[in-house]
């Protein structure tokens, strides 16, 4: 995308053409928030559901499946992002012939990708299975399960080329009114699972399908717009190689980020002494966390163009404004999306999936307290990302995935699914640390107790108002009532120390949106 939104320019021209970049900004995250909350919600309903229908043990073996199954997409390579920054720049030229010679290309290359991610699942599922705590019935299941996901991996890889020419096109709202369609009909899938009784391989089988079949749309609409000629796989492996270069140079980051998140579930069935049910314990408390992350990790790429244009300006002054600034309003956003989930973690477990699980509420809380920390520095981290200085970047997240992981798997067999929660906070731990002692200062030439000052105090007012719920200790009969009533106090009380200490005001609002957008 490029970066005339955030430059004030003359000409009635360029003007437009500002406003129809921030219009496709806005347009994005409204889409794009919708598509994350609509998807929270069915799975927040969905996931007790079939936890009552097929148990605690056999749920787990869906986590489990679709954790390994998830970490398959590091074969993607990067390639995705570095297509993206192609397809755009060869749309934006109109050289369409080398887009689809390229495009079609990617599909060869994905299909390759989807034949080896195949390969893998059919070698797990005849002779890795022994590695996971399993009981002698699960093993049949699960196994089903991997051939099922082996039978759709080419298909689904080769969905992701469609995906990317409408990102490219301008056109990410589409993507996500697609996945909001996704996820009402695989929603649907549940409510005929229970109706008709359909064993967990039916339903796994069916859900699968549902989430392959988003090709059609996405090819659609890129023969629409003629980002693409056909489905026929090209082999222009020449101009491809172009993305994958480009592509090599941000894998390894990746891979490390990848393993911190996908390989905690897997560690917990391997190191557990309490079997599968541990991967149950692990989904339902990352489902609840899930959509925060994804919300709140969304500000890295909006900030990315504008810390960009500042890098170029070369303002050291206006970075560490901007920055603040930045970090500030992160981190009310992010707070105000935590903290309620802390207050009411006891609630809304007995709500989600009932008493059985309000021992996790623990680890719910710790969790949900760390993403605070380790969100508020997205626009230093966009900020790192736009220098293009990330090998220690790289270093720094293989460091925290690493010793993150090995305590997951000591402190399993004594902490039990809490071990995967206390690794993610060493983790993010280890990667704050980097932030404020080695990038802020060393990369950036930033002051980082200016920026922890802009993160400190807003946060600080979250968790007074969160003691002070806690202290009148509510309670009502009605859970959704309790929840609600706890919220809105907690709301009412932080808006009201922002105002009064001055901390965000009507007029910042409107001048931070300004500058931004």
């Amino acid at each position: 995308m490029r970066n005339t939104i955030f430059i004030n320019i003359a000409g009635k021209g360029k003007k437009l053409e500002s406003h129809s970049t921030a219009k496709y900004v806005a347009k994005s995250f409204i889409w794009g928030t919708i598509s994350k909350i609509i998807s929270a919600a069915i799975q927040f309903i969905s996931v007790p559901l079939l936890l009552s229908n097929f148990g605690q043990v056999d749920f787990g073996l869906i986590a489990l499946a679709s954790s390994i199954n998830a970490y398959m997409t590091l074969l993607d390579m990067g390639v995705g992002t570095g297509a993206v920054k192609y397809f755009s720049e060869w749309i934006g030229t109109k050289d369409y012939n080398i887009l689809d010679s390229v495009a079609r290309t990617s599909i060869s290359f994905y299909g390759i990708v989807g034949l080896i991610n195949a390969l893998v699942l059919i070698i797990i599922a005849f002779w890795g299975l022994s590695m996971f705590s399993l009981e002698h019935d699960q093993i049949p299941v699960i196994r089903t399960m991997f051939l099922i996901l082996a039978f759709f991996s080419v298909i689904n890889w080769s969905s992701s080329v469609f995906n990317q020419l409408l990102i490219a096109n301008e056109q990410m709202f589409l993507v996500q009114q697609v996945n909001i369609i996704r996820s009402f009909i695989g929603f649907a899938v549940v409510g005929i699972t229970l109706w008709l009784n359909w064993s967990i391989t039916y339903y796994f089988f069916a859900y699968t399908l549902v989430n392959t079949l988003i090709l059609v749309p996405f090819y659609l609409q890129s023969k629409k717009h003629k980002l693409v000629q056909s489905f026929v796989p090209a082999s222009d492996w020449k101009n491809f190689g172009i993305i994958f270069k480009y592509s090599l140079a941000i894998i390894t980051m990746g891979l490390f980020q990848m393993s911190a998140v996908h390989l905690r579930p897997i560690v917990l069935s391997i190191y557990s002494t309490e079997g599968i049910q541990i991967v149950t314990d692990y989904r339902i408390l990352e489902t609840i966390t899930l959509f925060v992350i994804s919300v709140g990790g969304s500000f890295t790429s909006i900030f990315m163009p504008k810390t960009t244009k500042l890098l170029i300006e070369n303002n050291i002054e206006n970075i560490s404004n901007f920055i603040c600034t930045a970090t500030k309003y992160t981190t009310i956003v992010v707070v105000s999306l935590c903290i309620p989930i802390i207050l009411n973690s006891r609630e809304l477990l007995v709500f989600y999936v009932g008493k059985d699980f309000i021992d996790l509420s623990v680890w719910l809380e710790l969790w949900i307290f760390i993403i605070i920390f380790g969100l508020h520095s997205s626009p230093v981290a966009s900020l790192v990302l736009s220098t293009g200085k990330t090998k220690m970047l790289v270093f720094s997240s293989a460091i925290a995935c690493v010793i993150s992981l090995i305590i997951n798997a000591v402190l399993t067999p004594h902490f039990g699914v809490g071990a995967a929660v206390i690794g993610y906070v060493v983790y993010i731990v280890i990667q704050m640390s980097f932030y404020y002692f080695y990038f802020n200062n060393h990369v950036l030439g930033l002051s980082s107790m200016k920026i922890f000052k802009s993160f400190f105090v807003p946060a600080v007012f979250s968790f007074i108002s969160a003691f002070i719920i806690w202290y009148l200790d509510l309670s009502f009969n009605n859970l959704l009532f309790q929840i609600f009533v706890k919220t809105i106090i907690w709301f009412i009380l932080y808006g009201g120390f922002l105002y009064f200490f001055k901390v965000i005001t009507l007029e910042n609002i409107k001048s931070f949106q300004k500058n931004t957008l």
